[in-house]
């Protein structure tokens, strides 16, 4: 199995479990002399093996995240992907440096008028950079994620 494919039964799994916590949920009262349409003990049985098989491929994937190459052979996936959520944060962060305040209508009539300290423009040219390392970094992971097999 591939490392993508992996990943897209991990989200499919994880999706499956929720529905069966609500569906124990849903069933866990009954009216008076009258049963579930579902026996809530069968559904936290099929909830404990869905936990079961999604820790046991949480540690595939982490296995084989740790122990593979991005495409290009420098960096390991998992710090790949350590490495764009990094990059999304600084870009958010840098995207906020510039927010304006509404409070700016109310201000004191003595307060003083404030003038940025960073080059705006320069602050978007580095988030652009930086979206575009991001970009090509996930290209990357994704490659990488569809080439590789799952390592047990």
């Amino acid at each position: 199995m591939k490392l993508g494919e992996a990943l897209t039964e991990l989200k499919k799994t994880k999706a499956r479990l929720t529905r069966l916590i609500q569906l124990r949920k849903d069933n866990v009262f009954a009216e008076k002399g009258k049963k579930s349409k579902l026996d809530p003990k069968e559904l936290s049985q099929e909830i404990d093996m869905r936990i079961e098989e999604i820790r046991k491929l949480k540690i595939k994937i982490q296995r084989t995240n740790l122990l593979t190459q991005v495409a290009d052979g420098k960096i390991s996936l998992a710090e790949a992907i350590i490495k764009v959520g990094d990059l999304r944060s600084r870009i958010s962060n840098l995207g906020s440096l510039f927010e304006r305040k509404r409070d700016y209508l109310f201000r004191d009539k003595d307060e003083k008028e404030k003038v940025g300290q960073l080059d705006e423009r320069r602050v978007e040219d580095e988030i652009q950079a930086l979206e575009t390392e991001r970009s090509q970094l996930d290209n990357k992971i994704q490659v990488t994620n569809w080439t590789n097999e799952l390592l047990d």
